[in-house]
């Protein structure tokens, strides 16, 4: 339930993102390269960092709808309570299978196959490093410096050349390397400056980890067609911004076009890399010729105090998104109300239980005023049920309505007393017949005992942003005394409230039911309620 709705959460929030950051590029297309590629690498590093952020921040938003849970146990623990006596035999449940939902099955499928060929490539490329030969002539290495220099290259990059490449590379996550191909030994002083200042932009910029972090970002979500085309655009404003740095530094625009077709004619298929940056390619080769050849083309990088207001603008609006939470989706509804005997006094920390045709369930205890609220829970027609010491059970079939705040007082009638007295009297003696028949007398039932428990701790998240509610767990108590297949029966509940239930419910330990003095397994349900002082 909780995997299903944080995938629906993830893809939801990363379709915000990415359809803003193809708008944001439509309005700055007279802007340079450099801008957009920015705005890319902002928007595929968000669709990242927003899912593993929301775990973090507070919960709001729309509600999914989770699965049926399992059906309504005839037993209720709380935390303050030792658990109630069984009074009479149950069969032993089927012990919970835990299986993993489709959509989740699938996804894993995806993400899987395109992260392994993501793999493969850079164990490809690796391989290719190791085998490749460190470039040592003096036409190379002073023009290494040279180059390093101008672009005010801080990192140590090595030159390495390779037969298992057609075309210049710029790889390395870790440590920066130029790879180039075999033909690299015949040519001219232009093209190798212009090879080399395009593959240290690479370099100065840190683009290989940039690149990984756009193949990262496609391969999760794969199933998503914008991050496809997110990394497409990604992909191309990179190679047009590094060109127009190669312009900056004073090479030829016409001459350096001529030395990218050259270079992308040598290419063949079968020698391509896709973990690492080529310099040329077939595919948009026309598009950047034309860039380069536009007089008109704005050619600027983009300044250190920019960057950071714009990382700052991205931060203001990535955090308020990361808390954003997926819960319940469609209609939703509330009801609130107080909880009375018959005198009209309240009644104190009753809990109260919605039931749907479909045995789930949504649990809420009343404060110690008699006061109860359910908010945020799916529309449709409910059973309540109240069952307190002392009084009569209360059921009643109601039905909540999409968006309306409804209200229900209740009146809890006294339970009624039943005396029971058995008078007994001398009849006559039956004659003995034959042997006398021995009958195997059953129905004995030592009802479970909680022997230890695990107080919850209030989670520090929920507590900060004032979140209660009530936790309704469906286990097994098994033949041992452990809890197996515990899980959450109520769908509303916030998520962080529900682990620090889980967590602590799991460590309880029980004396196990005996029937005719076997141990036997018996379903059990536990309200834990999260309340805070005020």
């Amino acid at each position: 339930m909780h995997s299903i709705a944080f995938l629906y959460d993830a893809a939801l929030k990363a379709t915000v993102i990415l359809a803003a950051a193809f708008l944001i590029n439509a309005a700055l297309r007279r802007s340079s390269a450099a801008t957009r590629y920015f705005t890319w690498t902002c928007a595929l590093a968000a669709i990242l960092a927003v899912p593993m952020l929301s775990p973090w921040m507070s919960r709001w938003g729309v509600r999914l709808p989770a699965p049926a849970a399992g059906a309504i146990s005839s037993r209720i623990a709380v935390l303050d309570a030792a658990p109630e006596p069984v009074d009479s035999p149950r069969p032993a449940p089927s012990r919970p299978s835990r299986t993993i939902p489709w959509p989740i099955v699938i996804w894993l499928a995806g993400a899987s196959c395109a992260l392994g060929h993501l793999g493969l490539g850079h164990f490809r490329l690796w391989l290719s490093l190791r085998r490749a030969r460190t470039v040592r002539a003096l036409e190379w290495t002073a023009l290494l410096d040279q180059s390093s220099a101008l672009l005010k290259l801080r990192r140590t990059v090595t030159l390495l050349r390779s037969d298992e490449t057609d075309v210049p590379l710029a790889c390395g996550v870790f440590k920066a390397a130029v790879l180039l191909p075999g033909a690299s030994e015949q040519w001219d002083a232009e093209r190798r400056r212009v090879v080399l200042l395009h593959e240290l932009t690479h370099a100065a910029r840190r683009d290989p980890v940039l690149h990984l972090m756009a193949r990262v970002a496609a391969a999760v979500y794969w199933f998503h067609p914008l991050a496809w085309l997110a990394a497409a655009r990604f992909r191309r404003e990179q190679e047009r911004s590094c060109d127009d740095a190669v312009v900056r530094a004073g090479a030829s625009q016409s001459a350096y076009a001529g030395h990218l077709v050259e270079l992308a004619r040598s290419i063949s298929p079968a020698t391509a890399y896709s973990a690492a940056l080529g310099m040329a390619s077939p595919s948009g080769l026309e598009q950047r010729v034309r860039a380069l050849l536009d007089p008109h083309r704005d050619r600027r990088g983009l300044r250190r105090g920019v960057c950071l207001a714009a990382i700052a603008a991205v931060l203001a609006a990535v955090i308020p998104l990361a808390a954003l939470h997926a819960q319940n989706a469609g209609p939703v509804a509330s009801l609130a109300g107080s909880v009375y005997d018959a005198s009209g006094a309240a009644v104190p920390r009753v809990l109260i239980l919605l039931i749907t045709n479909k045995s789930t369930q949504e649990a809420s205890r009343a404060s110690d005023a008699g006061e109860y609220r359910f908010s945020g829970i799916p529309a449709g027609t409910y059973t309540m049920q109240i069952r307190a010491h002392g009084f009569a059970e209360f059921q009643k079939a109601i039905v909540l309505t999409a968006g309306a705040a409804q209200q229900m007082n209740i009146t809890l009638d006294v339970g009624q007393v039943t005396e029971a007295v058995e008078v007994v009297g001398k009849g006559p003696r039956p004659e003995e017949t034959g042997t006398p028949r021995r009958i195997r007398v059953g129905g004995m039932v030592q009802a479970t005992k909680l022997i230890s428990s695990v107080k919850p701790l209030y989670p520090s998240g929920a507590e900060a942003a004032g979140i209660e509610g009530t936790v309704l767990l469906r286990a097994v108590i098994s033949t041992e005394g452990n809890l197996l297949g515990v899980s959450v029966m109520n769908t509303s509940v916030d998520a962080e409230l529900a682990k620090a239930a889980m967590d602590a419910v799991q460590q309880w330990r029980y004396q196990p039911t005996l029937l005719n003095g076997e141990p036997v397994e018996v379903v059990t349900t536990i309200a834990v309620t999260f309340r805070l002082e005020r």
